[in-house]
This record gives C-alpha cells, structure tokens and sequence, in this order.
C-alpha cells in the first residue's frame, strides 16, 4: 500500500496551483498582447519562422525606402527635363523669328538678352535639386554638376552612367538621371551636343547680328531639343521600373506579415474563452486545495 503523506498533498495542490497559475498567467498575456508567441520558449519552430518572415518585412521596407528616394529624386530630374525642353524650343522659336533678313541690329540684340535668360535658366535646371541632393550629379551628389563659365564640374567622358542601387534580392536598378546624357557633348556618343553651349552660340549670333550664324543654330537647337527628350524619356522608364519594384515589395512584405501574423497572433476570441476557463480553473484549485488541508491561508471564505 502506497501512503500518502500529508506533506506530499500540499506539494501536489501547490504544483497544480502554480500549474493553474501559470496557464492564467500565459493566456492573460496573449489577451492583452493579441500575441500567442513572444518568447522563443513560447513556440520555438514558430518563433524562428516569424523571424525570418520578420527579415522579409525589413528588407521589403528597406527596399521600398530606397526606391522612395530614386523616385522623388527621378521626379524631380523628369520636371527639369520638361522645363528644359520648354526652354529649347522657345529658343529654337526666337532663332527661327530672328533668322529673317529683315530683322534690325537692334531687334536681334534685344532677342539676344532673352537668349542668354534662357542659357541661365537651362544652367539653373541642370543644378536641380532634390533635397539635398543635386539629381544630374554623378558620384559626388552634393555639389554642384555644372558651373556656369566653366561647364561640368566632373569628367562627362567617364561619367555617363546612372547611379544604381539594390531593389529587390540580387536586382539592381537605375536610380538616378544623367545630365551627361541630357545636356553634355561627349566623344563616346557621336551627334551629341552641349546644349548649354548651343543656346550660347545662338546669344552670340542674335548679339553679332549675323542672320546666318542664327539659322545655323537651329539644327542645333533641334538637336539639343531631341537629346534632353530622350533623357527624359528614359527617366520615365527608370520610374516605371521603380514603380514595379515597389509593388513587388508591399507584395512581398504584405504576404510576410500575413505569415507571420498567422504563427505568432493570438485568435482574441479563442484567448478570451481560454481566459475564463484558466481562471475558473485556478479558482477550482484553491479550492479544491483549502478542502484537503483544511483551515489555512488558501481558505477562499
């Protein structure tokens, strides 16, 4: 016959109490959290799976942050590329008004003032800024791409390409405008022009008064009109590759926190029901206990 001591009844009704204590203890944190698992101890397996789904949704987070900032970075350059093709084709309109023969000395120096507002206000949008950020740098984005009476403040030849950056896992993407490409002569690229320069010539045709040198500018003007197009058409592209990209993230994080939502949220309904039962189990514990041992600290009366 097995005996039963007295002592081993209290152990046996202080370990379920504290049983009973702690499942309270556990639901009463998940009914208030919304978390079913916290601490690794709570569900190992599920824990390491929502931290690597909690890895997908920062990366996804990072990947749209930077493609936040090449967007607004391109949208800005995508504007100074439309103003500057307003300013190309009014100075191809003031070529074009002024190549006739009948024009006065004066009437083509006055169209020469207009001529030189119009070179600075194609200096002014090649040093856009983003921030701070000038958009048609290269490397060096904080200073200025272009100064005026000395031209590109970085080596054109070498520096034709855009600035690229990570926006997915293993893919990298344009991110940035070339003012090389928009507004910079280059050996490496045949028919390119400076199309700062062109304006200038134009200035200096309508100032010397030579109709000639004026209708000459306008292929050139032309040209110039065509080179920052097309700039500007590839920085839409690079936008709607971003667009892409940014999509595919949410996508992603979206599909992560789902995941995750499932391994380590609480159903506040099932928690709630679970609450009630740990604590009328706890209950029944303590008093089951103050039955057996008699009078003493766990009476409930």
């Amino acid at each position: 016959m097995i005996r039963v001591t007295q002592l081993q009844i209290h152990d046996a009704s202080l370990s379920a109490m504290m049983r009973s204590r702690a499942r309270l203890q556990q639901v009463q944190h998940e009914a208030m959290t919304g978390e079913r698992v916290s601490r690794p101890s709570d569900d190992p397996s599920a824990a390491a799976r929502a931290r690597l789904l909690g890895d997908v949704q920062s990366r996804a987070g990072t990947y749209r942050g930077v493609v936040s900032q090449a967007t607004a970075r391109l949208q800005s350059a995508e504007q100074a590329l439309a103003e500057a093709g307003n300013v190309l084709v009014r100075a191809r309109e003031l070529a074009t008004a002024t190549a006739n023969e009948t024009l006065t000395a004066d009437q083509r120096a006055s169209a020469g003032i207009e001529a030189e507002q119009l070179r600075r206000a194609l200096v002014d949008l090649l040093n856009t800024r983003d921030g701070d950020e000038y958009v048609f740098a290269h490397v060096d984005t904080q200073s200025r791409p272009y100064e005026d009476g000395v031209g590109f403040t970085y080596d054109v030849e070498a520096h034709a390409e855009v600035r690229q950056a990570e926006i997915a896992a293993g893919r990298t993407a344009a991110i940035g405008a070339s003012g090389t490409a928009a507004f910079a002569q280059r050996a490496a690229a045949p028919g390119s022009i400076d199309v700062v320069a062109t304006v200038a010539s134009l200035r200096d045709a309508l100032v010397a008064n030579d109709p000639d040198a004026v209708r000459a500018s306008i292929d050139g003007l032309t040209a110039a009109f065509d080179q920052a197009l097309a700039e500007r058409t590839a920085v839409g592209e690079r936008m709607q590759n971003l667009q892409r990209a940014d999509e595919q993230a949410q996508q992603s994080a979206t599909v992560a926190a789902a995941l995750r939502s499932d391994l380590v949220d609480a159903d506040i309904t099932e928690a709630l029901s679970r609450l009630q039962l740990a604590e009328t189990s706890l209950q029944a514990s303590l008093t089951v206990a103050a039955r057996m041992l008699g009078p003493s600290l766990l009476d409930v009366a």
